[in-house]
């Protein structure tokens, strides 16, 4: 079926009308056999068969998409009236744009590091190690705790030491020496996460054994920067601060790290050693069927055992290990504070709807006249309100499409420029990326803001007095007063918000610079 059937009135109009003419001829002559004089008989027909217009009205309505050529009509009559008003519109369309942008632009950080899945495979059964105490637990492990975990394999497929951080060595050898970012992994560390390998392989248990050899795997973006996306650098001699290391792989680009790594180098632990150095961090993956509390309980079972291998000294009465879950570990502490910081742009979008709604209440006393003369000529109250909804739905859509823009462009140049230490966004943000969670938040978010500063203005310009609004003298009259007071609410209401957003921005610095001053809690032991 046709989308143009229900579309093209003027043609749909002309066949009625024509329908129509057919239709009173044949009942003229009907009349006029039974008769009646030619007059009368035409006469008879247009009485008998009523309002031409009304008869194609209906026809059409019957034969269409009532609701969807309202629609239209309202949207093209929406344009039109905010076309009226290029000043009052090009500035709501301004603060709309910025109360969207900032809170698209957070959310898409939320969206990145807190309902993005990490991209490693079955990333539900990945866990990070944690030592326990009475204020809460930390990462961090030595040699001896990595061994005991090591040999949990009831409830662990899988364990993997990394570093905390990439660690920076010194790549010379081609053109020109470069600093890169190092880590040093255990054996099974890609296997555990998954890692796509695009050349050779990984590391084998024996070249993760003391004396197993200078080897090294190369992440893509070095591999395709450094090495013009070489394979045949498999096999072949770098040099890493001054030592050869042998080339063994390549790993697939968007591999996910805590910093960006461009190559791995095996740890090369001694499991015998009695090192109380904290200075990696372990995870592992969960056997099938084995859950964090199950995880848990057989952990405070491996804490008597270090403390009784390695004394009491290494692990205090009252300490112990325990997991949790890996993006859990990876979101930290960061999660609290993007919410506040999502909350405090919520109070900036709401400002910009007052702002608004207080810029269409103005408008609405402008067009007091207009919508009397609408109600006089039969208009009701739900016309009224829908039509004004419509333009502003029309405004906020407007606006959160460039806020869209604006909030991703920003967001995007802001990490680019400093990305601070938001885990999960990629180096300088490039892992947050315009997304469908985004564009169904931002077009949310646009059609309750529409709703938010357009409701209270139409249902106030949909009760005019009529006496006093067609009253040329009644300037003050109307929705003119309503309005007024209206607006002082708002006024109000803008400064309650302003002084709640400017109150806890403040709290929010000193909150920063105390952590800022105060001394770290965990210690690595030595």
């Amino acid at each position: 079926m046709s989308v143009r059937r229900f579309t093209d009135r003027p043609k749909k109009d002309q066949d009625f009308d024509e329908e129509i003419k057919s239709h009173l001829a044949h009942e003229q002559d009907s009349n006029q056999a039974r008769g009646l004089a030619p007059e009368e008989a035409r006469r008879q027909a247009r009485v008998d068969f009523g309002n031409p217009r009304t008869t194609r009205e209906k026809v059409w309505r019957y034969r269409s998409f009532p609701w969807f050529e309202d629609l239209l009509r309202e949207l093209r009559f929406a344009m039109r009236a905010l076309g009226k008003t290029p000043g009052i519109t090009a500035i709501a369309l301004l603060v709309l744009a910025v109360g969207i942008g900032v809170n698209t632009a957070v959310f898409s950080v939320i969206d990145t590091v807190l309902l993005q899945p990490l991209t490693y495979a079955d990333p539900q059964s990945l866990v990070e190690l944690r030592n326990s105490g009475p204020r809460g637990s930390f990462p961090g492990a030595n040699i001896p705790k990595f061994n005991i975990w090591h040999q949990q394999t009831g409830i662990f497929q899988q364990v993997a030491a990394y570093d905390f951080g990439g660690s920076g060595l010194n790549l010379t050898g081609g053109d020109h020496p470069q600093q890169v970012e190092g880590y040093h992994v255990s054996a099974d560390y890609f296997a555990m996460f998954g890692a796509p390998v695009i050349a050779g392989r990984t590391f084998t248990a024996a070249e993760d054994s003391p004396h197993g050899g200078h080897v090294v795997v190369l992440s893509y973006g070095l591999w395709k920067s450094r090495y013009a996306a070489d394979p045949k650098i498999v096999g072949t001699t770098i040099q890493l601060d001054g030592q050869p290391f042998v080339v063994v792989g390549i790993i697939g680009r968007d591999f996910e790290t805590d910093t960006p790594a461009d190559l791995f180098v095996p740890f090369q632990f001694d499991l015998n050693s009695q090192d109380m150095a904290h200075y990696f961090t372990v995870a592992a993956r969960l056997k099938p069927g084995v859950n964090v509390a199950q995880a848990n309980a057989q952990l405070r079972l491996a804490a008597d055992q270090y403390r009784r291998t390695y004394g009491v000294d290494s692990l205090p009465p009252d300490g112990g290990f325990n997991v949790i879950s890996l993006r859990e570990a990876k979101i930290g502490d960061i999660r609290t504070s993007l919410f506040v910081l999502l909350g405090a742009v919520g109070l900036v979008l709401l400002i910009a709807c007052a702002n608004v709604a207080n810029l269409l209440l103005a408008k609405a006393t402008a067009r007091k006249r207009e919508f009397a003369t609408r109600a006089a000529l039969g208009a009701g109250r739900g016309q009224i309100i829908r039509q004004l909804l419509v333009e502003s739905l029309v405004l906020s859509l407007s606006g959160g499409l460039m806020g869209l823009l604006l909030g991703f462009g920003g967001v995007r140049l802001l990490l680019r420029i400093n990305p601070g230490d938001i885990p999960r966004i990629g180096e300088h943000g490039s892992a947050v990326g315009l997304d469908f969670n985004i564009l169904l938040f931002t077009m949310g978010i646009s059609l309750l803001t529409g709703i938010a500063f357009g409701l209270v203005p139409a249902i106030t310009a949909s009760r005019p007095d009529l006496s006093k609004a067609l009253n040329e003298n009644g300037v003050h009259s109307g929705i003119g007063v309503r309005g007024g007071r209206l607006r002082s609410v708002l006024v109000v209401v803008e400064m309650a918000l302003s002084v709640v957003l400017v109150i806890g921005a403040t709290l929010l610095v000193r909150t920063f610079l105390n952590c800022n001053r105060s001394t770290r809690g965990l210690r690595r032991t030595t």
